[in-house]
């Protein structure tokens, strides 16, 4: 509701509609019939094609940006991975936030507008299953997920670009597995039922 939520965010309505517009651009809210805004659902059906479509942008990207990247660029990637790094152990959206931001600015260094603008588009709506997955397996994200940052960004640095690509699979291969992990717990196999 523009009203509530201009209420909340003490401001006026017209800055809350062009959010919600861009939101709607993005795919990432619906606007019905009746002027009202939903959060956009996420088809399960097609979890699968997001992740197959995630992978192949980044590392098309990762492996671009070791070809293309100039030393602004780059140190652009530093400095978001000093962001993403300062995040850490906060427990809250701040980390998923700084390593979209990490991965946007490799990105950024493809020097390819087209793939970026999807690549961005895919991240955005991925946002949610982050979250669903950080809650599954805690904020604590493991030593080696942490470590391939800073190897992506040696790799980039030293032109590598099979060895970005490499590194950029990797990463996206944990988040599946994760991801698929989350979706097929059953907390109730471990119970014993007593029948007698």
């Amino acid at each position: 509701d523009e009203t509530k939520l201009a209420s909340k965010y003490n401001t006026s309505r017209s800055p809350v509609r062009e959010a919600l517009i861009r939101l709607s651009g993005e795919g990432l809210v619906l606007t019905l019939p009746n002027r009202s805004t939903l959060v956009a659902p996420f088809d399960l059906l097609l979890i699968p094609k997001y992740l197959d479509a995630l992978s192949l942008l980044q590392r098309t990207t990762h492996y671009l940006a070791a070809i293309q990247r100039n030393s602004r660029q780059l140190e652009e990637i530093k400095m978001a991975q000093s962001h993403f790094l300062e995040t850490l152990g906060q427990n809250d959206a701040s980390t998923i936030e700084a390593n979209m931001e990490f991965h946007l600015s490799i990105s950024e260094a493809s020097c390819n507008p087209y793939f970026t603008t999807a690549y961005k588009r895919l991240l955005n709506e991925g946002m949610r299953l982050h979250h669903m997955h950080l809650e599954y397996i805690g904020w604590e994200l493991e030593e080696k997920e942490i470590s391939e940052h800073q190897e992506l960004i040696d790799a980039i640095e030293g032109r590598d670009a099979l060895r970005a690509e490499k590194l950029a699979q990797s990463h996206a291969e944990k988040f599946d597995h994760r991801f698929i992990r989350f979706l097929s717990q059953k907390l109730s196999e471990h119970i014993q039922i007593n029948t007698h």
